[in-house]
């Protein structure tokens, strides 16, 4: 009996295990082009589930400490450790920490939270002198979004933060005590929003208000208390101070004032003149990096292509220059002690990742910290390289290209349209790009006109062209990769989320002999409706999309943007089409969706809807679970379509369906 009862039980594990292993198959290539020389296929646990992964590594202002993420027990978890010692305190938390800081005293790692995907942060402590201490969350009310406008170097347990408790629209700043959790109001917002600038004690000492998007000013405190204005512009500019007045009363600043690209300057108040620094004249700098405890520049940063750098303090260039540098890399100061004694630098690299390194300047030594686990498979991985091309109208467009390591024809691609619009791709490690060259894509991704960071001509070239020109720069971007033999024409597929998921549609919509795929991520269908539904605070969106789309309040104007909206065009569309939206977007409501796969099925469309109950519009804020569950989804999707290949079997994918947290 119990022999029958024992081969019973094998034959169900057995049958269970079958089961799981068709649901789970993989799907090999079909591609001419991917028949031979593709790598070894990285599974998608290594890049988005990976157990063995440290990252966001950082010192407390004395140094005495150093910190990380880490999972444990696949639960997220904060370490902390002395930097001269071995024992290491882990802190869990349920929460999806993107990031963290220390508090001025060295006693908190402090982070915020968005606990159900709609984007109301709290803000969070754990006192790391207490073991095993909980989170303690410092929560203004419901439905209230705060955030941590400051952490001042000499501020003690104190710290500054912002929420919209008073007036959803706006939000109002105050400083909080992280022991008492009392906080102490330090202004209230009377204009449209007010921008602050605070010195190491935390006291205001700058300020840019906004009276509109397109009527701001900044002042800077005088020493009788009175503010004296300094600057002023609209939409399109912004003078943003980075330090205190000097001994000779000159500040630093990053300015567009009079100027395409932004540009470092030293700025008079008083003659209102300035001197240039430094300047990249064919983009907007990225950064800049001053010395925490002076304000001193350290270097400007800037991405025409590759990383550029311009240095200020030879000792800084020096200590950078001694970290270890093998091929292309860019090089990111990410955390520092207060005297910069010693400092944390990562490398990132298109193949191996972010290294991790600490600097000490007074022992003259370099230490490598962590070495990112996907590094073990850089061989299997694909260089990304910048390149640029012209659109029909001859404006220069942007964009990374990373090729399937080992192919050599036309393959299929995937082109990758990125949100905002304001935003910009660039060079450097990218999962998501590496995930998709893996799996045997070309991947191709444009910074279309209007993306931030080319300057403002670049950025006014979209005007009235959001669904035109805008969407013409994509098919550009097709065009291009096929006349370079990079691309099969018959299998371009289209990926983007938010404003880059309306470019999606529309590239089905008003070219669907030409895509033959797309993914739309929490993508826009109707921008009609988008002026009623995006949160109170987002008031500077209005104007906007009353300068680059127009007034839907004006009938004609409503018609052509109705016109120019893909959900108006469903019918249009000819390509399978997978949508994926997270069911708490506050940016890009569900209806969005909703209402795009309704009209699609009307219109008789092959559509395939993924619902992310409980997810939010940041993929960023994602848990492990939600992005293993999406990406496998897009890869057997694109497989189907365009001929690449996709995971078979992984015990991450099989977590994220059963396990409960």
């Amino acid at each position: 009996m119990l022999r029958k009862i024992f081969i019973s039980i094998l034959v169900l594990i057995a049958a269970a295990a079958a089961v799981v292993f068709w649901v789970f198959r993989p799907i090999p290539a079909t591609h001419p082009a991917l028949q031979a020389g593709l790598p070894d296929l990285v599974a998608l646990r290594h890049y988005y589930a990976n157990a063995d992964s440290s990252w966001r590594y950082r010192l407390s202002p004395d140094g005495k400490y150093l910190a990380w993420l880490e999972s444990k027990y696949l639960k997220p978890a904060l370490w902390v450790r002395p930097l001269e010692g071995e024992t290491t305190e882990i802190f869990h938390t349920s929460d999806e920490v993107r990031w963290y800081q220390w508090s001025a005293d060295g006693r908190y790692l402090l982070y915020q939270a968005d606990r159900d995907g709609w984007e109301n942060d709290v803000i969070v402590s754990i006192d790391v002198t207490q073991p095993g201490a909980e989170p303690r969350s410092y929560d203004f009310g419901r439905d209230v979004k705060s955030w941590i406008h400051a952490v001042p170097a000499e501020s003690g347990a104190d710290i500054l933060v912002a929420h919209n408790a008073r007036d959803a629209r706006k939000f109002d700043l105050f400083r909080l005590n992280l022991d008492s959790g009392e906080t102490t109001p330090l202004e209230q917002v009377s204009e449209l929003g007010v921008q602050w600038r605070v010195n190491r004690r935390g006291d205001i000492y700058a300020k840019t208000v906004f009276e509109t998007p397109d009527d701001w000013r900044t002042e800077l405190l005088q020493p009788d208390g009175s503010w004296m204005q300094i600057a002023e512009g609209g939409l399109e500019d912004w003078f943003s101070v980075l330090a205190e007045p000097d001994e000779n009363g000159e500040i630093l600043a990053v300015s567009t004032l009079g100027r395409d690209t932004s540009a470092l300057i030293r700025f008079d108040p008083a003659t209102r003149t300035q001197e240039i620094l430094f300047e990249d004249e064919t983009v907007d700098l990225s950064w800049v990096e001053a010395h925490p405890a002076t304000g001193a520049p350290l270097s400007a940063v800037s991405y025409p292509d590759y990383q550029r750098r311009a240095y200020f303090d030879p000792a800084y260039q020096a200590m950078l220059g001694a970290i270890p540098q093998e091929g292309q890399v860019a090089l990111h100061r990410v955390s520092s002690t207060n005297d910069m004694s010693k400092m944390i630098v990562e490398t990132e690299h298109s193949t191996k990742g972010w290294s991790k390194f600490l600097i000490d300047a007074e022992r003259d030594e370099v230490t490598t910290i962590a070495t990112p686990p996907i590094a073990a498979f850089a061989q299997h991985m694909s260089e990304m390289e910048p390149v640029s091309f012209p659109a029909r109208d001859g404006l220069t467009l942007h964009a990374t290209l990373t090729r399937p390591k080992g192919v050599t024809q036309a393959a299929p691609m995937v082109i990758l349209i990125h949100g905002g619009p304001v935003t910009r791709s660039g060079w450097g490690f990218n999962g998501f790009h590496s995930w998709l060259a893996n799996r045997g894509y070309v991947v191709l991704d444009v910074n279309y006109r209007g993306s931030g960071g080319f300057g403002r001509a670049f950025r006014e070239a979209a005007v009235g062209e959001v669904s035109r020109k805008m969407h013409l720069d994509i098919v550009d971007a097709r065009a291009w990769a096929v006349a370079e033999g990079l691309a099969d024409p018959e299998k371009v597929g289209v990926l983007g989320g938010s404003f880059g998921g309306l470019k999606v549609l529309t590239a089905l919509t008003e070219s669907p002999d030409l895509f033959a795929a797309g993914i739309n991520i929490n993508g826009i269908s109707d921008i009609s409706t988008m002026l009623q539904e995006v949160p109170a605070y987002w008031q500077g969106w209005p104007s906007w999309y009353l300068k680059y789309i127009g007034d839907p309040e004006d009938p004609e104007d409503l018609a052509d943007i109705r016109d120019r909206s893909p959900l108006y065009n469903a019918a249009a569309v000819e390509a399978p089409l997978l949508i994926i939206q997270g069911s708490n977007d506050v940016r890009v409501i569900q209806d969005q969706a909703d209402r795009m796969v309704q009209a699609l099925e009307e219109a008789g469309k092959e559509v395939d809807y993924m619902l992310l109950n409980g997810a939010g519009h940041q993929f960023s804020a994602w848990g492990w679970k939600t992005r293993i569950i999406a990406h496998r989804r897009m890869a057997r999707f694109l497989a189907t379509h365009l001929g690449g290949r996709a995971d078979g079997f992984d015990y991450a994918v099989l977590g994220a369906h059963v396990l409960p947290w």
